[in-house]
């Protein structure tokens, strides 16, 4: 039987720190957004806990026996997929629905503004809710034979997708406060990293 290397467990550990951390990231936003919603970002915090708490028990379940079909084979890991998965389609769901312009009741001149805030933001959920989908629909899907690592690909680069979509986020605020700027001031306002309390 192989064993997986000390890097895979780090990296399993790492995996459920990155997507953990980068959920946290949107739940603030969506907790700017949504004005303060508890119930909202309550829900959004609930799973982002649920996926790290079950990814932790799959690390610690491999850290122990190292075998890679207990990574890709027991039901901790494929639930923390879903619980992550369910929190990619809130935090994408809600950033979308309370940005939409006809609910913010903005007029002609800032849609331009609205539409750009959205689409970043619906883009940075949406391709790691997409890459968190393929992970459980492929956990789902394996057999226990040769394709019982189907799900290696999305899992691989789940915490990648994240980072990712976190710093796209980060940098596309200068284009966003540039916009801004010429437009006027915005009723939609998300105060950048210094500015959080």
């Amino acid at each position: 039987m192989t064993k997986l290397p000390w890097q895979m467990v780090l990296g399993v550990f790492m995996a459920c720190w990155i997507v953990f951390a980068v959920q946290c990231f949107y739940a603030h936003r969506v907790w700017i957004i949504t004005e303060y919603n508890r119930l909202i970002t309550g829900i959004i915090c609930a799973f982002a806990i649920a996926a790290f708490v079950f990814g932790t028990i799959t690390g610690s379940v491999i850290f122990h026996t190292r075998n890679p079909v207990d990574l890709f084979g027991k039901k901790w890991c494929q639930i923390s997929a879903v619980a992550g998965a369910l929190c990619d389609i809130l935090i994408t769901g809600t950033v979308w629905w309370f940005l939409r312009p006809a609910r913010t009741g903005n007029v002609r001149s800032k849609l331009n503004y609205l539409n750009k805030l959205t689409q970043i933001f619906v883009n940075m959920g949406l391709f790691t809710c997409i890459v968190a989908i393929a992970m459980v629909v492929l956990y789902q899907i394996q057999d226990g034979g040769l394709g019982q690592f189907y799900s290696a690909l999305p899992g691989s680069l789940l915490a990648k997708t994240y980072l990712n979509s976190m710093m796209a986020v980060l940098n596309a605020r200068k284009s966003i406060r540039e916009q801004r700027l010429e437009v006027g001031r915005s009723p939609v306002e998300l105060p950048t990293i210094p500015t959080i309390r």
